[in-house]
């Protein structure tokens, strides 16, 4: 008798059957790459990313730090911005008589990139001048902020005196993002309102760990300040950019700052920063810092000099960010002005005859 072969029942695969399949695998992966999202964004966390400072938009400064604690974007050491936005431990109240209170101006190395509060050179300032100056109350305030030019830090001098911040002294220190981005104060209508947008965009990108750790972290030098130069375009830029230099805006900068400062006899000090292992060859910009101070008769506190007698492995992060010793460095020639200062000698209660 012959077998018979009894076929199996064949499987149609149906378009429904294979897109079900195919949603299936979808939403598989979807929540695996959620899962994955979430638990290194929580991780991170643990290790002080997604605890940078957030800058937020501000119509008169463009972008201002949000008050809150956080770490430093390298080293992840403390940094606390008061609720006045300042880098200091306090919100500031109404100022005593006889209270001594300078205020700093400038961009990130004012602000105190990768130092901790208390190792920035304002923090290390106040200190050395309360060592000196017993009788009264001294408060040194940084009123610095990352990637900010000459123009936003002399804007924002006028803003801390109209704000009613009642500064004996404002220290302007010299801003290694000077150059592209002048022109921003000038912004108006349209243009203005697309940069606070885009300045509000990266506020909310910011607050990610994982975009901490990946793009300002592993791939900082070859996406991060890309990704900055397209959101903050011209943020950027250190003393071996020498393009679009523009002199006389920035001597007139300087010179609308310092006549602010003479109407509300409030005195300026101007600080000249150097970047790491920078010989006597000078930016135009920093050249111009010197030239207009010895015109003007504007105290000016020459730090290239010293740091370039010092070894600069210790001084410095970066090309242009000091360390705490670097901070140190600057705190003390700051202190040698401030103390000879006509202003201290009254305040401290040391004036004598051979002082101006």
């Amino acid at each position: 008798m012959a077998s018979t072969l009894i076929a199996e029942p064949k499987v149609v695969v149906t378009p429904a059957r294979t897109k079900k399949s195919f949603l299936r695998k979808l939403g598989k992966f979807v929540l695996w790459f959620v899962a994955i999202v979430a638990v290194s964004e929580i991780g991170l966390r643990f290790f002080g990313y997604g605890s940078y400072t957030i800058y937020v938009p501000d119509q008169r400064l463009l972008w201002v730090p949000r008050p809150g604690h956080g770490v430093t974007e390298v080293n992840h050491l403390p940094i606390t911005i008061s609720a006045d936005r300042f880098r200091y431990p306090e919100t500031l109240g109404a100022k005593s008589p006889g209270d001594l209170r300078i205020f700093t101006f400038g961009d990130s190395v004012t602000l105190g990139w990768g130092v901790s509060d208390e190792k920035t050179y304002s923090a290390q300032l106040e200190k050395l001048l309360k060592g000196t100056c017993t009788q009264n109350k001294v408060q040194v305030i940084s009123a610095g902020a990352n990637a900010y030019p000459a123009g936003l830090a002399e804007e924002r001098i006028k803003k801390v005196v109209e704000d009613g911040y009642q500064p004996d002294l404002v220290v302007l220190a010299y801003s290694f993002n000077i150059g592209f981005v002048e022109h921003m104060p000038e912004l108006q209508g349209v243009e203005r309102e697309k940069f606070l947008q885009r300045v509000r965009v990266k506020s909310y990108i910011r607050r990610s760990a994982i975009y901490n750790f990946l793009i300002e972290d592993l791939l900082r030098e070859l996406v991060y300040y890309r990704l900055r130069n397209a959101m903050m375009k011209g943020s950027w830029t250190t003393e071996k950019e020498r393009t679009s230099v523009n002199v006389e805006r920035y001597r007139a900068g300087l010179e609308s700052t310092r006549q602010f400062c003479l109407s509300r006899h409030i005195p300026l000090v101007l600080l000249l920063l150097p970047s790491e292992n920078q010989g006597d060859e000078m930016h135009p910009y920093q050249k111009a810092m010197m030239e207009f101070a010895a015109a003007n008769q504007v105290p000016l506190v020459n730090a290239m000099e010293e740091f370039r007698s010092k070894d600069q492995s210790g001084l410095f992060l970066d090309h242009v960010h000091p360390t705490a010793a670097g901070h140190a460095l600057l705190a003390e020639e700051l202190a040698k002005t401030i103390e000879g200062s006509p202003l201290y000698a009254a305040a401290c209660h040391k004036w004598t005859q051979n002082q101006p």
